[in-house]
């Protein structure tokens, strides 16, 4: 069955999980926004719960990203990316780009520097020799060396960053190494995502959804330096509590199903439902229309379709259990979920 989604929505949706993410000690992020081109959508497939072991070398930053990612990917529900050689190839060039270069072009390359191979990561990846009918990148920087954990961490405890946990490709490249620009010493995590013309992208089944933090999760962080990640979500707040993100998106739904929220909440055990912004594409080309039967909604054009992100406007609280719960209507078919995770220790 041919995916019924626009294909382009998923490209621009993984652009847009470029850098960065929500902790104090990476530089601050900048997303790419690149118009992406028009090509035939995947097939769609099952989650992928087995992958081959990578070739990276035990204790490398390579190896580290590659299992954290897959760790919460499976824990997530959205299926394990496999190591592509290709898609190693082209975050390699791209981490050597940086280094060479410095970190103000996070994300584009500018034709005539030392290690230029395209300016945006669709060309680097189709410079590298990998047919990508979806691509995308995600990029952190972190303070200090071989803290590899927290770029994954990063990238999940984010808004628009946390798309690389929840989006629909097969194969992944990994280049993660120490670095010293003239910005000084540091971690570089570059990370390259792609499915390829001939594979099927994997989704859930019908009736499910799939979130972060995921259920029974532990320690999870209860900040969100939201300011650090560009562009900035909620930038009136100069902090936020840990986002809270669900994916409404499954194998064989229409681009034009609509999403209809009637509850999406986050509680402390004991206590009463946290004051939050909930955040979501209403609708158009990056998903199907998205309304509200009850909370207030925020639009925000950044955001990945078939997605609502919940941002508490404070600081959650540290060891605290949290329940979730979401009702809605997606694609005809009623969802009443709810969940818990627990926050860190102060």
């Amino acid at each position: 069955m041919l995916n019924s989604r626009s294909y382009p929505a998923l490209v621009l949706t993984l652009l847009l999980a470029g850098c960065g993410g929500g902790g104090g000690s990476g530089s601050a992020p900048v997303a790419a926004n690149n118009p992406p081109p028009s090509l035939p959508s995947p097939m769609e497939g099952n989650i992928v719960t087995s992958v081959p072991a990578p070739t990276y070398a035990v204790g490398s930053g390579n190896l580290s990203i590659f299992n954290a990612i897959n760790a919460l990917r499976g824990k997530i529900g959205s299926g394990l990316l496999a190591q592509s050689l290709l898609l190693d190839k082209s975050a390699q060039a791209h981490w050597s780009y940086i280094n060479q270069n410095g970190i103000s072009e996070l994300h584009g390359e500018t034709a005539g520097k030392p290690g230029y191979t395209g300016v945006r990561a669709a060309d680097r990846i189709a410079a590298a020799g990998y047919s990508a009918a979806v691509s995308g990148e995600a990029i952190y920087s972190t303070v200090g060396t071989d803290k590899y954990m927290t770029c994954v961490a990063e990238w999940a405890n984010s808004v628009y960053h946390a798309a690389l946990l929840f989006a629909s490709t097969i194969d992944i490249g990994v280049a993660a190494n120490n670095f010293n620009p003239a910005e000084g010493a540091s971690t570089l995590c570059v990370v390259d995502v792609a499915t390829s013309t001939s594979q099927a992208a994997q989704l859930p089944g019908a009736g499910s959804i799939r979130a972060y933090p995921y259920a029974n999760q532990a320690d999870v962080p209860f900040v969100f330096f939201n300011r650090t990640e560009t562009p900035t979500p909620v930038p009136d707040l100069v902090e936020a509590g840990t986002p809270v993100t669900v994916s409404f998106e499954t194998r064989g739904m229409a681009v034009t199903a609509p999403i209809a929220i009637s509850q999406f909440s986050l509680t402390p055990a004991g206590g009463t439902a946290v004051d939050a912004r909930i955040l979501v594409n209403k609708g158009g080309k990056l998903g199907p229309v998205i309304t509200t039967n009850g909370p207030a909604l925020t639009d925000d054009s950044n955001m990945q379709g078939f997605t609502a992100t919940l941002v508490p406007v404070q600081r959650l609280k540290a060891s605290t259990s949290y329940s979730v719960a979401v009702i809605a209507m997606v694609d005809g078919k009623a969802i009443n979920k709810s969940w818990t995770f627990t926050t860190a220790a102060q």
